[in-house]
């Protein structure tokens, strides 16, 4: 199934002409930095050639040392799908250009861990999720930076939307199962008025209500565990 969104992107407005003054900061600094902000990262829902299948990495670092997205910060002047598309790049080596990035969804983030000292201080990320959709020659070509992710899979997109993984990642595959169905729910909707066409609208806003219902709010029956770092975690949300 190809990636079919209501919206390609989310909007980005550039103000006069600016220009990058982007700096390396030392971990020193930039730890000093994650107290007083919140930083944006971007995340990619990848999936398979069907669209079936969404590629997820388990992670060995914090702040979130299990399945997750591929993913990190944006960096200034990037757009969304710019940002992706260099992170495509670092992180699984694949020149993917931006118009094959759509939007998906957003949230907010907040640890209690990061990789910078003082680990314990935690770390908040405003989260922008997108996806693309890779080619068969693509999905052979991934590989995963070994000092971040101990494995890999490609794994049911419907499994990850309803199964026990971090609420964050459930939530975006299930908004991405969503937008395919309000996609399709578009195509029904310009055809002529008929019984067959009136009955699939229905099946499919019946679809799309069941994709959006509320999140639950309180503790996640998702607990984040690590043996590897001896570290646990329970997620609260906040709809």
């Amino acid at each position: 199934m190809a990636e079919a969104m209501v919206a390609v992107g989310v909007p980005h407005f550039a103000t006069g002409e600016f220009v990058s003054h982007r700096k390396f900061l030392r971990d020193k600094e930039y730890g000093e930095a994650l107290d007083s902000i919140v930083k944006g990262c971007t995340d990619l829902l990848v999936t398979s050639v069907d669209g079936s299948r969404v590629l997820v990495g388990k992670r060995s670092v914090h702040p979130q040392p299990d399945w997750w997205f591929i993913g990190g910060r944006m960096l200034p002047g990037d757009t969304p799908a710019s940002s992706c598309a260099r992170i495509l790049k670092r992180e699984l080596g694949l020149d993917v250009p931006a118009e094959r990035i759509r939007f998906v969804c957003a949230a907010s983030l907040a640890w209690d861990r990061r990789v910078q000292e003082p680990q314990t201080n935690g770390t908040c990320d405003l989260q922008l999720v997108l996806s693309t959709q890779l080619t068969a020659d693509e999905a052979g070509r991934v590989r995963l930076d070994a000092q971040e992710y101990t494995t890999s899979e490609w794994l049911p997109l419907e499994a990850v939307a309803h199964g026990s993984f971090h609420p964050a990642l459930s939530y975006a595959c299930r908004e991405l199962l969503a937008r395919r169905v309000e996609a399709r729910l578009g195509e029904c909707a310009a055809l002529p008025p008929a019984a067959d066409s009136d009955a699939q609208l229905a099946t499919l806003a019946r679809e799309l209500v069941a994709l959006r219902r509320p999140l639950p709010s309180g503790r996640s029956a998702y607990v984040l565990r690590s043996t590897e770092l001896t570290y646990e975690a329970a997620v609260d949300v906040t709809p």
